[in-house]
């Protein structure tokens, strides 16, 4: 089976992890089908991609949307004379490239399925979506042949944002996780601080980080026994600003950008992780803790609900930072109460790469 990947996100020299989500449910196939992905690179920048899959680079002259839906389409067709007619087209986020897959798809009379992660379908985002963007997600759902997401949540939220969505056979198909890096960990040897570990953006409207510092310092005023540590794509001023404003230098540390092999290691040295978003789907890194046997503090939004319980997870309420304080110091009171194995053990059944490939198997079956 010949499945061509078209992913809206891609790496790029500035956002070298880009998309990476999406390559790992790509080499979740493994050698079952044979992948080919689709797309433009960006000033030459050439990534490496999964290697169960080949790149097929689309040439365009021109960065503008016209120049690089005709360069797409004359792409595939050369790709056609090479590989033949694929069984599949697998579009890996709507925008901004669906209705290329979409016209793609008409033109050569082939099933489409769409995978998304984006947030923008949520209710908190929903209302700031284009005209322009709506059209082309009509365009690109209207086409699809069967529709995947990685939360029941954001399925439905597809389906409230786009009603052609909602008519389409669909799928939950959760995010993937390297289960051989991040590896169970060891017994914590005694420290004299606890290690907290947070891992985004840094972007305050979703991730809530200037909560997380607020509760951080309220709760070290109360006990000096634990540190955070923040790994970061992108800087965040006011975040630092107010660590260093506030004498936490000592208890907060902005640890920059890390590889997938660091983020493993220092979540198995940290004693649990901290998510406190607005907002979310299904967090790569909340399923990267599990796999380690590492316990989360985080809030119930998104698809989240769908992959804590209470042996893996304490719960807090989004922006009740008082709430926050008091889990936080709960849980570095109570810590031996979770369990690694078991913790890892419900991972492995939800976001192995054994798992997600059955999933995408079941899909392109039933799709051809």
């Amino acid at each position: 089976m010949l499945i061509v990947h078209i992913p809206s996100w891609f790496p790029i020299p500035e956002k070298p992890l880009n998309g990476n989500f999406i390559f790992r449910h790509i080499e979740s196939l493994g050698d079952r089908v044979q992948s080919v992905i689709l797309h433009h690179l960006h000033d030459g920048f050439m990534p490496e991609v999964p290697a169960n899959a080949t790149l097929f680079p689309v040439k365009a002259d021109s960065d503008d949307k016209f120049g690089l839906f005709r360069a797409y389409m004359t792409a595939f067709d050369e790709l056609v004379r090479q590989y033949g007619k694929p069984d599949i087209l697998h579009l890996h986020v709507a925008l901004p490239l669906g209705p290329v897959a979409a016209r793609i798809s008409r033109k050569h009379r082939i099933p489409l399925v769409v995978s998304e992660h984006w947030t923008g379908y949520l209710p908190m985002n929903r209302p700031n979506l284009t005209f322009t963007e709506k059209v082309m997600l009509w365009q690109t759902y209207r086409h699809a042949t069967h529709v995947t997401a990685v939360s029941q949540n954001l399925l439905d939220n597809i389906g409230l944002t786009v009603h052609a969505a909602a008519k389409k056979p669909q799928t939950v198909v959760g995010n993937v996780v390297d289960t051989h890096l991040f590896s169970l960990k060891d017994n914590l040897l005694p420290q004299d601080k606890k290690q907290i570990l947070h891992v985004s953006t840094l972007e305050n409207n979703a991730k809530n980080i200037m909560g997380i510092l607020h509760a951080v310092d309220t709760l070290s005023k109360q006990r000096n026994d634990f540190e955070l540590n923040i790994v970061h794509d992108f800087q965040n001023i006011l975040a630092e600003t107010y660590v260093r404003e506030r004498g936490l230098d000592s208890v907060v540390h902005f640890l920059g950008r890390k590889t997938s092999a660091d983020i493993a290691a220092l979540l198995q040295q940290s004693a649990f992780f901290l998510l406190f978003s607005n907002f979310e789907n299904q967090p790569c890194v909340l399923l990267e803790s599990f796999c380690t046997g590492t316990p989360v503090v985080t809030t119930p939004v998104g698809g989240i609900p769908e992959i804590t319980n209470k042996e893996n997870a304490v719960i807090v309420t989004p922006e009740d930072e008082p709430q926050l304080v008091d889990k936080l110091d709960h849980i570095l009171d109570h810590i031996q109460a979770y369990d690694p194995s078991v913790i890892r053990q419900n991972a492995l059944d939800i976001c192995s790469p054994r798992v997600i490939g059955e999933k995408w198997r079941l899909v392109y079956d039933g799709v051809v």
